[in-house]
């Protein structure tokens, strides 16, 4: 009797031994499926960024040529060139197309969430919002052909569509999200396919009205750091060249206070106004300047 309570002991152990592994392996098995939908998503950025990147350099290494022969003119996050200048652009009226406060909200937010138009400044943002204008499609319409030359960039506001690179699909977009950008930001052709799969409510804006809002701010904010830099007693012996290169190098941050110190071997140049620092991620060397 004992050696038979024994091995009914001994079978009651490998059972529940088999099911912690069981339960092991169910685990571990979702623990692989989780990694291989990162692993597709992340392979499916890379494609995308991929398919940018040599396309897209040709035109980089163009536009960087031009900017040091004319770095006067500050060009924002656009990798064309332009000959305009600032009283040109001041004149020039943007479109404005009436939306509710929820449509306004959701093209702002869309933006912030997109890799590549996070950073525009929120004066930029603003005059995109007012700008793009409404756009349907039906079901199983194609907004985007891989390979054209684009000119419009969209924000979905209603519907679902899929997006495929050279027949494979990469993934499906719902509200809220930017597409097409990849075009108007540096001048290539379309890197992806995006078919509608339901009907479609999106909100657009063209290359030509991207590009002048992305040039103004640019500009103007150029013009206003020249004059700041100008009214600076250290700076005043500087040429306007010099000075127009250490504008294009400086971006605005607020704090809520600001100490200021200058240094000739300092890498990081803080300078107050209006209550607000003008701060220029530079070194004193001829790199920089």
């Amino acid at each position: 009797m004992g050696t038979l309570r024994d091995l009914q002991y001994a079978l009651q152990e490998k059972i529940e031994e088999l099911r912690q592994r069981d339960a092991l392996i169910d685990e571990l098995e979702l623990e692989l499926d989780q990694k291989d939908e990162l692993i597709q998503k992340l392979q499916n950025e890379l494609d995308k960024y991929r398919s940018v990147i040599k396309p897209a350099t040709q035109q980089v290494h163009k536009a960087s040529a031009l900017q040091e022969q004319h770095r006067t003119k500050r060009q924002a996050i656009s990798g064309e060139p332009t000959a305009f200048d600032i009283h040109e652009l001041s004149h020039v009226t943007l479109p404005f197309y009436p939306k509710s406060p929820q449509s306004k909200g959701l093209i702002k937010e869309a933006i912030l969430d997109n890799d590549f138009m996070k950073n525009l400044e929120l004066s930029q943002i603003q005059e995109i919002v007012d700008c793009m204008y409404p756009v349907e499609y039906a079901t199983d319409s194609c907004i985007i052909k891989e390979g054209d030359v684009g000119s419009l960039v969209y924000v979905m506001e209603d519907g679902k569509v899929e997006v495929t690179k050279e027949s494979m699909k990469l993934c499906t977009m719902g509200p809220g999200k930017v597409f097409g950008e990849l075009a108007i930001l540096y001048n290539c052709t379309r890197t992806a396919t995006v078919k509608t799969l339901t009907n479609v409510k999106l909100w657009a804006i063209d290359r030509q009205c991207f590009q002048t809002i992305m040039m103004r701010t640019g500009l103007i904010k150029h013009a206003e750091y020249m004059e700041f830099l100008k009214s600076v007693p250290t700076f005043q012996g500087l040429s306007e060249e010099i000075l127009s290169k250490l504008a294009d190098v400086m971006e605005e941050v607020s704090f809520l206070s600001v100490l200021v110190e200058l240094s000739a071997i300092c890498s990081h140049c803080s300078l107050h106004s209006s209550g607000s620092a003008f701060q220029g991620l530079l070194s004193w060397s001829d790199r920089a300047i």
